[in-house]
């Protein structure tokens, strides 16, 4: 009589504007009995189930994604920095709660924020940056030791 093993993979990846897709697939598969017997084959299969998850988890997140339509509510509850033709001009900017911390936690660590920036940011101002851009910067910030 055959046992059933049950694998399962998911994985979710970061995209721009704190969006984010996933993809997950759950296998199935029976086993010879005589596997229970043998922890090493056991083992030996059970990796390459995963491995065939993994695989094909990885192959959908590699798809390219196409860009959402106008109207499919992709983007309710967000403003739109729209133009005339109703198109994207770009990302987001940093906000001004951003802008505050970046400034707040610079000047706590007593980090050049100029230079950083400069280095970073290819010398962009702070109100320069997009939100995403930001978010990092802060994050950045946060795991420097007080100089």
């Amino acid at each position: 009589m055959p046992i059933n093993v049950n694998v399962g993979f998911s994985r979710k990846v970061g995209e721009p504007n704190y969006g984010s897709r996933g993809a997950s697939v759950h296998l199935e598969m029976e086993l010879d009995r005589a596997a229970l017997d043998d922890p090493e084959r056991l083992q030996t299969e059970i990796e390459a189930i995963f491995e065939r998850a993994r695989s094909a988890v990885e192959r959908e997140l590699e798809r390219p994604v196409p860009p959402p339509s106008e109207g499919d509510g992709s983007c309710v509850g967000q403003p739109d920095p729209a133009g005339e033709n109703g198109h994207r001009q770009g990302p987001r900017p940093a906000t001004p709660n951003q802008i505050r911390a970046i400034e707040t936690i610079a000047r706590h660590r007593g980090v050049d924020l100029v230079y950083l920036l400069h280095t970073k940011f290819d010398g962009r101002a702070v109100e320069e940056l997009s939100i995403v851009e930001a978010s990092v910067l802060i994050d950045v910030l946060k795991t420097l030791s007080p100089g």
